[in-house]
């Protein structure tokens, strides 16, 4: 009995292994392709700083906020904002933080069109849902193929923080155009040209 219960795990896991690493390799985003959010020269920001390694940007805006950016992803691109306001400004006033939603995205995406693309129904779903839900509350809502996760944390003694996480679906497509150097083999765009060199 032991031995056969031995023979089904091996069989299990010599089937299992070669799905699991197709699904590893289709990985659309690279570590290599992630970028700084934040333009080189946004009159914004002070002290910033981006580590390729790991991904994180870090940035004051003014002498009240920092702000942290993470990137990571696959088939999916996370990007996830923090902005942590100091207690000597933050209020539990919900415009308050809904003005200071609108102030870091737009800032962040200064002179860049990415924002411009969801902005308005970002916010729109932002307000509607931190109005119903209120501070230190998570929420979330789908705008495209784009999901949100947000959450409004406030705490009299030690300020407060926005969180908003953005995940956005990768096409094959949107890596075929942006990506120099992809192999035909991969390509979805050249299967089955036979005039292909």
């Amino acid at each position: 009995m032991k031995h056969s219960l031995q023979s089904l795990t091996l069989i299990a896991a010599l089937i299992l292994f070669p799905l699991w690493g197709s699904a590893q390799s289709d990985c659309r985003l690279k570590p290599e392709d992630l970028k700084p959010v934040i333009q080189r020269f946004n009159p914004f920001f002070s002290n910033h700083t981006w580590d390729a390694k790991s991904q994180l940007e870090m940035a004051r805006m003014g002498d009240n906020r920092l702000i942290i950016i993470t990137q990571d992803g696959c088939k999916r691109h996370h990007t996830t904002f923090n902005m942590m306001v100091d207690r000597k400004v933050a209020t539990d006033n919900k415009d308050f933080w809904i003005s200071e939603m609108r102030s870091m995205m737009h800032k962040v995406y200064w002179e860049t069109n990415d924002y411009e693309e969801f902005a308005q129904d970002f916010e729109a779903n932002f307000i509607r849902n931190f109005s119903a839900y209120g501070p230190n509350n998570q929420f979330n809502f789908p705008i495209g193929t784009r999901n949100f996760i947000c959450e409004v944390n406030y705490s009299p003694e030690r300020g407060g923080k926005i969180t908003i996480e953005m995940v956005s679906f990768i096409f094959k497509e949107r890596v075929h155009t942006e990506r120099r150097g992809i192999s035909t083999d991969e390509d979805d765009g050249w299967y089955g040209n036979a005039k292909r060199p």
